[in-house]
């Protein structure tokens, strides 16, 4: 799934022991089937690697290098945060190609309550402070790399996401997924 590349030049993004982090919305198993079935419509180029149903996910904060013994405190801020977030309804309307080959799916409009989401996680995570990923946010959820010549579908159905809560993930290269710290519902919800 699509995680922005690590600032180059922090230089604690190569350390052995750091963890490759993020918060993320992930979608139901409805969805992940919907989302499936979109990508079915793409017409692949021989070089693209789709993305697999048990690694979608929209990235809301990616931190690159993060020292272990920092985990209790994102879980704790992940915990505040949830707290005060709203759930909200995401329409995935766009389907397109970076010129780097991620073929993807995006909202048109980003709801407020997803903003103030990401942008409540981003402050905490810099307040602890950690590396994270300051670039724009594009929210996305990457359907493929490597897809430069791909074509994406002209028409296509809005996917409508119901959003109720977020999650911790770890990155761990060359592992088929990603593995699960924690999730939080909006409001306190579990």
């Amino acid at each position: 799934m699509a995680q922005p590349a690590p600032p180059a030049a922090d230089p604690r993004a190569s350390r052995p022991d750091a963890w490759r982090l993020f918060f993320a919305l992930d979608p139901s198993p409805a969805l992940r089937q919907r989302i499936e079935g979109h990508a079915a419509l793409w017409r692949w180029d021989a070089a693209a690697r789709v993305a697999p149903p048990h690694k979608l996910h929209l990235t809301l904060v990616f931190m690159p290098a993060v020292e272990p013994r920092l985990l209790p405190e994102l879980l704790r801020l992940g915990c505040r945060v949830a707290a005060a977030a709203r759930g909200c309804t995401l329409r995935l309307d766009r389907a397109e190609l970076w010129p780097t080959g991620i073929a993807y799916l995006a909202p048109g409009s980003v709801p407020q309550a997803l903003r103030q989401l990401q942008q409540d996680l981003l402050a905490a995570v810099l307040a602890v402070p950690m590396p994270a990923d300051r670039r724009p946010w594009r929210p996305h959820v990457t359907l493929a790399r490597r897809a430069r010549d791909s074509q994406p579908p002209t028409r296509f159905d809005a996917l409508r996401w119901q959003l109720r809560g977020f999650s911790l993930q770890r990155s761990q290269p060359g592992r088929a997924g990603y593995e699960m710290l924690a999730r939080w519902g909006f409001g306190g919800r579990g």
